[in-house]
């Protein structure tokens, strides 16, 4: 059976709620090299910063503002960039990721289960999802395009790359062997505009929607990426039943983070190799972005 996924929204994103002390951590003018990036949410939280990962930070200018911190990593001599907690301000972090030259992106969440049978820590890889966002771009502006006249006009078919989501789904379910969460192989992520809990109303009409979990920010960042021709794929855990679905309340999310965090950390640093491994061959992406031209002239 196929799964659908809602994700349900817990807080509201700031830069207090994410604040991290890397005080400790040189800034670098000379912006070392990586195609592989993550971009954290509470399915890491704060854990890359208790690893001897990151090597510098740095931030850039790009057309649509100046970048949030951008963290350079490396793990078994594979470097990444990580951005904390989906970057706060959207355009910026994506346009630097492009601008950086990044071509693949695995994101994540915590997310509240409309679906009965995801139940809390497990894990699942989404496979598309639907977006009731309302008040983030929905376009990436012209100038942000290293070639302003293409015609940006994207399919999501799939939504997200087919590789990353075997190398995620691999990496997951050997980092869950031994636990009793399960890992469930795709389904249907719903975005809200976010800042509060859904009610339960809201949860039953996009239950019948098709959604499963409900979270504020993975559609964005999917979205985002296929726009700006990068590869996306996205690590989801269950953190509380969706509203109405079962009674739960915020200690369960106390004991879930210093649990899940580091799986989840470690199934990104173990999917690192396999994901560096891909080169060039052909992507789900391949076609799906660029719009022909609109006239009635052959082409």
């Amino acid at each position: 059976m196929k799964h659908y996924l809602f994700f349900l929204c817990f807080f509201s994103l700031s830069h207090t709620v994410f604040a991290v002390d890397d005080n400790h951590i040189p800034v670098t003018e000379v912006i070392p090299k990586a195609t592989i990036a993550l971009v954290g949410g509470t399915f890491v939280n704060d854990e890359i910063f208790n690893r001897d990962l990151i090597k510098s930070k740095f931030t850039i200018p790009t057309d649509v503002g100046t970048s949030p911190t951008i963290y350079y990593a490396e793990y078994k001599n594979t470097p990444f960039y990580y951005v904390h907690s989906h970057g706060h301000d959207w355009l910026p972090t994506w346009a630097a990721l492009y601008d950086l030259g990044v071509k693949e992106v695995i994101g994540g969440a915590t997310a509240g289960a409309i679906n009965r049978e995801m139940k809390v820590y497990d894990y699942v890889v989404a496979d598309d999802f639907i977006d009731l966002n309302v008040d983030r771009a929905l376009r990436i502006p012209n100038e942000v395009y290293h070639d302003p006249d293409s015609i940006v006009i994207p399919r999501f078919m799939p939504p997200m790359d087919d590789d990353l989501r075997q190398i995620l789904l691999t990496n997951t379910q050997k980092a869950l062997k031994d636990k009793s969460w399960d890992v469930h192989d795709n389904g249907v992520i719903v975005q809200t505009k976010g800042g509060r809990f859904e009610t339960a109303a809201e949860v039953k009409m996009i239950e019948i929607m098709g959604g499963d979990l409900v979270t504020m920010s993975v559609a964005t960042e999917i979205i985002y990426a296929r726009l700006l021709g990068i590869n996306y794929a996205c690590l989801i855990v269950i953190s509380n039943p969706a509203e109405g679905i079962a009674p739960w309340d915020f200690g369960l999310m106390k004991e879930l983070y210093p649990q899940i965090n580091p799986v989840s950390l470690d199934i990104f640093l173990d999917s690192l190799t396999d994901i560096a491994a891909i080169g060039d061959k052909p992507r789900s992406i391949d076609g799906q972005v660029i719009h022909p031209e609109m006239t009635s002239k052959k082409q």
